[in-house]
């Protein structure tokens, strides 16, 4: 009885020390609330609260499953290497597929319960709003960019490599800017802050001058693309 017992207690205390020491895993959790108090409001069927309990709970465990391997990972091989990259790689893949999963389940259940009108009326304004427009863009820009650094392999998904991210961004928040705003003093201040950036990119050895120019052409293409389209 008494090892049945200490089971319980070391589950408890890892579960305890997941939340107290993993920033991600309290956002998790908090992320997991406010989805449970929506969920009960709107008076899901049981076979939904089921589906969006049992996604909740894989994210869950597969953040405190990361946890474990990084622990493991860092006893075994201290020092910095390949091998332990790869896996801490993987295990916060697998948080990350957990997570999309359960934004998708949450989504399609929580979806069907909102009044159709309201999601109507909604939709149609939000596709037709500047801000949408804007932050379309910043996604498809983001997502290009990891895209072609995934393909030219080189630097990080958030430092160095072809195309630059920050540069892209930049030019395509100014991008936007220049379509929604009517004052040329604010675009040019917008201008004036994406060059910033771009020029401390290269200063600080993060890219090349190619690799910033094509990051500002790519930001400056995909955002009028969107706004004349939706335009």
């Amino acid at each position: 009885m008494k090892r049945f017992v200490d089971s319980f207690n070391y589950a408890i205390a890892g579960v305890v020390h997941g939340l107290k020491t993993q920033r991600n895993m309290q956002v998790h959790l908090f992320a997991a609330v406010l989805v449970l108090f929506i969920s009960f409001n709107l008076k899901l069927e049981r076979i939904e609260l089921l589906s969006i309990a049992f996604a909740i709970a894989l994210v869950l465990i597969a953040e405190m499953l990361n946890t474990a391997v990084e622990s493991i990972v860092n006893i075994i091989s201290p020092e910095a290497s390949s091998g332990a990259k790869t896996a801490k790689d993987i295990g916060a893949g697998a948080v990350l597929i957990a997570a999309i999963n359960a934004v998708i389940v949450g989504y399609t259940v929580i979806y069907n319960h909102i009044p159709k009108d309201i999601v109507k009326t909604t939709v149609k304004k939000v596709e037709t709003s500047s801000s949408h427009l804007s932050f379309s863009s910043l996604l498809l820009v983001i997502i290009m960019v990891v895209i072609l650094k995934a393909y030219t392999k080189k630097g990080t998904y958030l430092y160095g490599g072809m195309p630059s991210g920050h540069t892209a961004v930049a030019f395509s928040i100014w991008t936007a800017v220049a379509f929604i705003s009517q004052s040329l003093v604010v675009t040019s201040l917008v201008l004036i802050l994406a060059l910033i950036v771009t020029i401390e990119r290269i200063r600080v050895g993060a890219h090349t001058f190619f690799e910033v120019l094509f990051g500002a052409i790519l930001g400056v293409l995909i955002t009028v693309i969107v706004f004349q389209w939706k335009g």
